[in-house]
């Protein structure tokens, strides 16, 4: 597994969301607030204002902070790493998380890719809370 230095994407994500007046502190709080911005994102990808390599460069950017906020918050305590391959999160071969992913999701499909319910459910997954069969 390559080994993956988050922080130079996280200080990329957290200038551009200072264009939005929201200011990332690698709490939970800014889960929402990139949820209001990737909103905004959204919208702009509806009006096709935003190309697909713009469109790429936010989902890697927000996507890897997003993935870090998830590693501080619970996700590195129960395990997980990133993996530099694949860009995600990494427990074991059977659980793997993919942030970017969803925040390209979220930016292309709107709120019903919300990155709010996946952080909410991947801590909850990676903690053992959630119901699984």
């Amino acid at each position: 597994m390559e080994e993956f230095d988050a922080k130079p994407y996280c200080e990329v994500a957290m200038e551009f969301a200072q264009k939005f007046q929201k200011h990332f502190s690698y709490q939970e709080k800014d889960v929402d607030e990139m949820e209001e911005i990737l909103g905004i994102l959204h919208q702009d990808y509806q009006k096709q204002e935003l190309s697909d390599e713009t469109l790429q460069k936010i989902a890697v950017f927000f996507g890897v902070y997003l993935g870090q906020i998830m590693l501080e918050n619970g996700l590195a305590k129960c395990g997980y790493v990133w993996d530099g391959e694949q860009i995600c999160l990494k427990k074991d071969d059977k659980n793997k998380m993919y942030p970017v992913s969803k925040v390209y999701k979220r930016i292309v499909n709107g709120i019903e890719d919300s990155v709010k319910s996946f952080y909410d459910v991947a801590i909850a997954i990676a903690e053992g809370r959630f119901p699984h069969h």
